[in-house]
């Protein structure tokens, strides 16, 4: 799939993304996660701290990264359902690579996380206004056109966002629900990853018919 296929997919994906940072920026600014740092998170070998680690860097301040990288040759690029299927093919060194980044932020302390997300994320509300529709970044799994990328990113957003409020029991529960339409849109991403991973009739299949044989969904990353 090249960038330019289901682009009414990505209108409007920056201002979305930012929205999605801000977001996330609130959520671990409340000292309800700083409390429960320390503490386990409901993903297996993460503290809370290294969640919101991992969501800070990888929902957010990535993009600042790649994008301070030279753009990669002009070539047919990846799409967001190329970029979750080859994520889907890391092995155990490459989820415990991704545990140990979110550790080694999380020992930095809530409030230096706070604070160079909040950073990165005001560079990010100015530079992403001022990057050409047809940008180009080096990301893993190949180049990637830049608003294909935010919808990446926004998954990564949403879905730890998730993860961090079932996490800790007293984050406010107002988070998500102005979130729904964020949410809408990760979920309408995540059956189109699962269309292009499994085939059309597997996902109809298991949206509409509880007699299918296999799991209950069909897995964007599985």
């Amino acid at each position: 799939m090249t960038a330019g296929e289901g682009s009414a997919t990505v209108v409007g994906v920056r201002d979305d993304f930012l929205r999605g940072a801000r977001a996330v920026l609130d959520a671990l600014s409340d000292p309800a996660v700083a409390a429960a740092w320390d503490e386990p998170s409901v993903l297996a070998g993460q503290t809370v701290g290294g969640l919101a680690g991992h969501l800070a860097r990888g929902g957010v301040w990535v993009v600042d990264d790649h994008l301070d990288r030279d753009p990669p040759p002009p070539a047919t690029s990846a799409s967001a359902a190329d970029y979750f299927a080859a994520a889907a093919r890391l092995d155990e060194a490459g989820h415990r690579a991704i545990r140990e980044r979110g550790a080694a932020l999380a020992a930095e302390g809530p409030e230096a996380i706070v604070g160079r997300l909040g950073e990165r994320l005001a560079a990010l509300a100015t530079r992403l206004g001022a990057e050409p529709a047809d940008r180009l970044l080096p990301v893993f799994g190949g180049a990637m056109a830049l608003d294909d990328y935010l919808a990446t990113r926004l998954v990564e957003q949403m879905v730890h966002h998730d993860d961090l409020a079932r996490s800790v029991a007293d984050l406010p529960a107002a988070g998500p629900e102005d979130l729904r339409d964020l949410m809408a849109r990760v979920a309408g991403l995540g059956t189109a990853i699962a269309v292009a991973r499994h085939g059309p009739t597997a996902v109809v299949r298991h949206l509409f018919r509880t007699d299918v044989a296999g799991p209950a969904v069909v897995p964007v990353l599985g």
